[in-house]
């Protein structure tokens, strides 16, 4: 089953190919790296051209922006969930080419919004749910919205930053939204032994990641304990995880089988991520999801 990108106000994909995306983003348009798109574009040079923000990657692998009408600076975004009000996100443009959201997330935020929607009240009280790889937060807070108590973990400082800074902005109270600056495992670790239960955990590791003390978080090596952990620190109903991924190589057969060993999931569902575009039927593919639930 595809989860395919809806709708968020102020966003638009134009085009793709030969490696490459023209958005519309808050009234920008951009053009950005994009691997998956191994197809001949459709728009002409000439439209492609008028781009006022375009990324070039880097040796490093990084990236660097070439804004032919000067730094846009900060940018604002906004998006309606199925509950809750309207939420909205402060957008900046860095140096790998983002801009704060991943915007074929749109479909797990609304998805995210609606389940712990239907937990509260199935179970009458507040849910509880943990976002590993957290990233800047528009899915902690599609959570958040509803009343629920969310954990927005991650070991990167700025991105926590960027996180908080989105929660004040929508007013969400911070009971809510809890940022911890954790590493996944850690957190997990210590939830295990404290006797944590949640409602739901959503996790998009990276393929590797630097821990503290220089380790590394590798993706092939990690991710099925990393799993069976997530499974110890849930509720045993009416419960999910929730795992994305845009490792390159791996098939969402693949995240099936990982949740399968970790065991005690009556049901897993898998399929890809994916955002539409504006005037034609393409869909750019964007990842991968496998969702587990008992």
């Amino acid at each position: 089953m595809e989860l395919i990108w809806k709708q968020i106000e102020g966003y638009e994909l134009l085009d793709s190919g030969e490696g490459r995306k023209l958005e519309r983003i808050a009234g920008i348009l951009v053009d950005r790296p994009s691997p998956q798109a191994i197809w001949r574009k459709k728009l002409s040079q000439a439209e492609w051209d008028k781009a006022s923000s375009v990324c070039l990657r880097t040796d490093d692998g990084g990236g660097k922006w070439k804004h032919k009408k000067g730094e846009p600076g900060e940018t604002l975004i906004k998006w309606k969930p199925p509950f809750g009000k309207e939420l909205q996100f402060k957008l900046r443009f860095t140096t790998f080419g983002h801009c704060g959201i991943f915007f074929e997330q749109e479909c797990i935020w609304r998805f995210l919004n609606t389940r712990a929607k239907e937990i509260q009240d199935k179970l009458g009280r507040p849910a509880k749910f943990i976002n590993l790889f957290a990233y800047t937060g528009g899915a902690s807070l599609s959570m958040a919205i509803t009343g629920a108590e969310v954990f927005h973990v991650d070991s990167a400082k700025g991105i926590l930053n960027w996180a908080r800074d989105w929660g004040v902005l929508n007013s969400i109270p911070e009971k809510n939204l809890r940022i911890v600056h954790e590493d996944a495992r850690q957190f997990l670790k210590h939830s295990i032994k404290k006797g944590f239960l949640y409602d739901g955990i959503l996790l998009d590791p990276p393929i590797w990641k630097k821990k503290k003390k220089k380790e590394v978080w590798n993706f092939n090596d990690e991710l099925q304990s990393l799993i069976d952990d997530c499974q110890k620190v849930i509720q045993p109903e009416n419960a999910f995880v929730l795992l994305t991924s845009h490792t390159h190589g791996v098939q969402h057969q693949a995240l099936k089988n990982v949740l399968h060993a970790s065991g005690k999931f009556s049901e897993v569902s898998v399929g890809e991520l994916g955002v539409l575009h504006k005037n034609d039927p393409r869909i750019l593919p964007a990842g991968i999801y496998a969702l587990a639930e008992r």
